[in-house]
């Protein structure tokens, strides 16, 4: 495994490399550092003149491009034009916003993509199925943007009219009818979700205002604690985590469905059942982990979509993370910056993809590395 880990390791450096040689021609083709430094007022035409100088953009562009990569590979990743901070400080003070957010995103897809794509393998056709179908036609349908719009409006919404009790009301509701019948498995199901409507409830509930309460932008509320640990940050990642979340549930959740159904039908699984094992023995063991290898290259492409490209959501949700920071530094051709962020995205997927690949051998054992 070491020596397969070595070799896609040496793979990804020509292909990094070439990443960075396109993106780079890409960013000044569009825009021009040069002119974005001389249409900055606050500066003296001398003092714009010897930063020009100093960072190598009144020579080629290959040229420059050289000096970036050596200035990359032993970690002088230049300074940003726009502010002058190094680009791996700016890079780093909006990296953990980014993690945080991909991470409890990540976290929550796969607990809700896994067992709607088992169940509604194990049992196709019937109600949950096709609830759960319907759901995933409308999160393919629906833009990340679009999404996030209609969150915040139903958010300012359920603030001003006071339905966030609504919730809370549910769950208990929920949770009351799945103790009735908390001996079958819809019963345990259907408690199990109303009391985690109970408990969502009563994190998001606003004690000072007597509402439920969740913000439809920032990381922190203004004079807060900003602590990941507080309720108030717990209120701003409920939109933008359920932004990022639903298009992903509906694609996994979908695609370990079809991936069950073929396990399901391959002789293997029919031999066990033949053999009297228990159905939960033979989805569990059988079925779900050989449907589960595909499954791992969707999530380690979509997660590093997601590491790179979850601008939009950001955006949207005016997130600090690194998103937003490449967004205005194509805007104000901050060259430096936008290039430091596409390569770490560019890393990103390439590390996730190896770790997609060692996960195969671990989920089933009949593959090799080679």
């Amino acid at each position: 495994m070491l020596a397969y880990a070595a070799r896609r390791l040496a793979i990804a450096v020509p292909t990094l490399f070439a990443v960075s040689l396109v993106m780079y021609a890409i960013l000044f083709r569009v825009g021009d550092p040069v002119a974005a430094l001389r249409g900055t007022a606050r500066l003296d035409p001398r003092e714009v003149q010897a930063i020009i100088h100093d960072a190598g953009y009144d020579r080629p562009l290959l040229v420059q491009y050289g000096r970036w990569l050596r200035g990359f590979v032993s970690g002088d990743w230049q300074r940003s034009i726009e502010n002058g901070q190094p680009v791996l400080s700016e890079i780093g003070g909006r990296l953990p916003a980014t993690l945080e957010l991909m991470g409890i995103a990540l976290l929550l897809m796969l607990a809700l993509s896994l067992p709607i794509g088992i169940v509604g393998a194990a049992r196709r056709g019937s109600a949950f199925d096709q609830l759960t179908t319907g759901f995933a036609y409308l999160g393919y349908a629906i833009p990340a943007f679009l999404l996030g719009l209609l969150l915040q409006i139903a958010a300012v919404r359920v603030k001003e009219t006071g339905w966030g009790v609504l919730l809370v009301a549910a769950g208990a509701g929920a949770l009351l009818a799945g103790m009735l019948g908390i001996r079958r498995r819809p019963g345990q199901l259907t408690a199990a979700v109303g009391a985690a409507l109970v408990v969502l409830g009563a994190l998001l509930w606003s004690w000072r205002q007597g509402d439920f309460l969740v913000y439809t932008a920032q990381r922190f509320s203004p004079f807060a604690s900003e602590s990941v640990w507080s309720v108030d940050h717990l209120q701003h990642l409920v939109l933008p985590v359920l932004t990022l979340a639903v298009v992903q549930v509906a694609t996994w959740s979908r695609f370990l469905r079809a991936s069950m159904l073929d396990a399901l039908g391959a002789d293997y699984v029919r031999t066990a059942r033949a053999k009297g094992l228990p159905p939960r023995s033979v989805i569990g063991r059988h079925a779900f982990r050989n449907a589960l290898v595909p499954l791992i290259t969707v999530v380690a492409i979509d997660a590093a979509a997601l590491f790179s490209g979850a601008v939009v959501t950001e955006q949207v949700f005016a997130w600090p993370g690194i998103g937003t920071r490449f967004l205005h530094a194509v805007e104000v051709k901050d060259i430096p910056v936008a290039m430091g962020i596409v390569m770490v995205g560019a890393i990103a997927v390439v590390t996730l993809n190896l770790l997609a690949d060692i996960a195969y051998s671990l989920a089933d054992p009949r593959i090799r590395l080679v």
